[in-house]
């Protein structure tokens, strides 16, 4: 009798990794803030803590990098900044992140020169509108937009996100933005 359970090799039945939320939220930002001040994407925010209290050799500050946070995007406008976390995938995840993520732009290195007298909001984006979600983001003091690219449709397709009879009305019904 064969053993009951198959181990697979690397990579065995995994589609190849896709930047799919860098280029959503790159779309999302030039297509909702053009008067932008400045973007910046897949920033770290705060500053990283050593692992260990008083490491501080520049190795050891490089190493404990990763367990600093990065948002998807932080928006400088005029009178605001605003943290951005685009999910296409379990939206919910991000409302704790960004409520941390908000918390944490004041010690940003790089956002220091454009924090003066501008208010910080957390902003989470999604393809498609939840009502729970929207409340959840009122009460955590969040904001909520919905941004909905046509080939985000195909990919939600592809990965069984959706029905593809979906994707094709919201299309015929010009539901999406051809970006």
């Amino acid at each position: 009798m064969g053993a009951p359970f198959r181990v697979l090799g690397p990579g065995f039945g995994r589609r190849p990794y896709r930047m799919v939320e860098r280029r959503y939220i790159v779309q999302y930002v030039t297509h909702r803030y053009p008067d932008r001040i400045t973007a910046f994407f897949n920033l770290r925010l705060g500053v990283p803590k050593p692992i260990v209290a008083g490491v501080a050799t520049p190795e050891e500050y490089t190493i404990s990098k990763p367990w600093a946070p990065f948002a998807d995007a932080v928006v400088v406008l005029k009178d605001r900044i605003i943290v951005i976390e685009a999910k296409i995938r379990q939206p919910r995840t991000a409302i704790g992140q960004l409520i941390d993520y908000v918390r944490r732009v004041p010690a940003t290195p790089q956002l220091t020169p454009y924090l003066g007298g501008r208010s910080i909001f957390g902003l989470l984006v999604t393809p498609f509108y939840d009502d729970e979600i929207k409340k959840t983001c009122e009460e955590n003091g969040l904001l909520y937009d919905t941004f909905l690219p046509c080939w985000v449709l195909d990919y939600m397709v592809e990965v069984k996100l959706i029905p593809l009879h979906m994707a094709i009305q919201i299309k015929e019904d010009k539901k999406c933005l051809e970006v």
